[in-house]
């Protein structure tokens, strides 16, 4: 993915001055009569790209290259040195994948087409999960598809993090035409994908801060009456020691599988 945001980089600079006061040329049809083939379309700024879906789907859309974001975040362990004076030491809890945010267009102004049954419904699926991914034999490992945004020779294969929509354009009959949409996308982690955790629902309980004396088997026994059950909590907060608890921490308590 550091090619692909370095590319995305250097291509961005050439963006903004080459299409600042210019309208993008007609692209190849959707279809599903969604995509960029409008030229009376005023979408000054963006260029051509396209969404495809796990499982063979595709999308055409806008992408404005002018406007992207980038994040990447660390994970940091702060362990209070109980009984002694001085800054606490800070352990590194690992990094996490970059995430890549995208201002994407999809018009159907000149067509019979419906954008929100046409496309933005794909979308939405995009974000859940589908029997179809899971992992091994079962199905409540499910997990949503990864989708493969196309621009140019630029190519990134990731997860759907985040997703908004924004309707601009309708028909007098209150079909929406043209839709803004928010889309933050997370590159998949070199040590793949996996599904939900097969002993939960993917559901929150609730919450617990961790206090003086508490351990992974009490919370367990206080949440679930069974002590046992304390590996669930550890692999829901993504606990490695279970000998370590940090006094302060907030942990989710997720609901088991019956």
């Amino acid at each position: 993915m550091g090619d692909l945001l370095s590319s995305i980089g250097g291509l961005v600079s050439s963006a903004v001055s080459e299409l600042a006061s210019a309208r993008p040329a007609a692209g190849p049809a959707s279809p599903s009569g969604a995509g960029p083939a409008h030229a009376h379309l005023d979408a000054t700024g963006y260029q051509h790209a396209k969404l495809q879906f796990e499982g063979g789907n595709e999308i055409q859309c806008w992408f404005n290259p002018t406007q992207y974001s980038i994040s990447k975040s660390n994970t940091w362990n702060v362990k209070p040195v109980v009984g002694k004076k001085g800054p606490p030491k800070a352990q590194f809890g690992g990094g996490q994948p970059k995430e890549l945010s995208l201002d994407l267009l999809f018009d159907a102004s000149d067509s019979s087409k419906d954008v929100r049954s046409e496309v933005v419904d794909q979308l939405f699926e995009m974000m859940e999960a589908n029997d179809k991914f899971a992992s091994g034999q079962s199905k409540k490992s499910a997990r949503p598809p990864t989708v493969t945004f196309t621009w140019g020779a630029q190519v990134l294969k990731a997860v759907a993090k985040s997703l908004s929509v924004q309707y601009t354009l309708f028909r007098p009959d209150g079909k929406p035409l043209r839709a803004a949409v928010k889309l933050s996308l997370m590159e998949v982690p070199e040590g793949g994908l996996e599904g939900q955790n097969p002993t939960t629902r993917g559901e929150v309980l609730e919450s617990r801060i961790v206090r003086d004396g508490d351990s992974l088997q009490s919370l367990a026994y206080a949440a679930y009456g069974d002590p046992t059950q304390w590996r669930v909590i550890a692999e829901a907060n993504g606990i490695d020691d279970p000998l370590v608890l940090t006094r302060g921490r907030s942990l989710v308590i997720p609901r088991l599988v019956r």
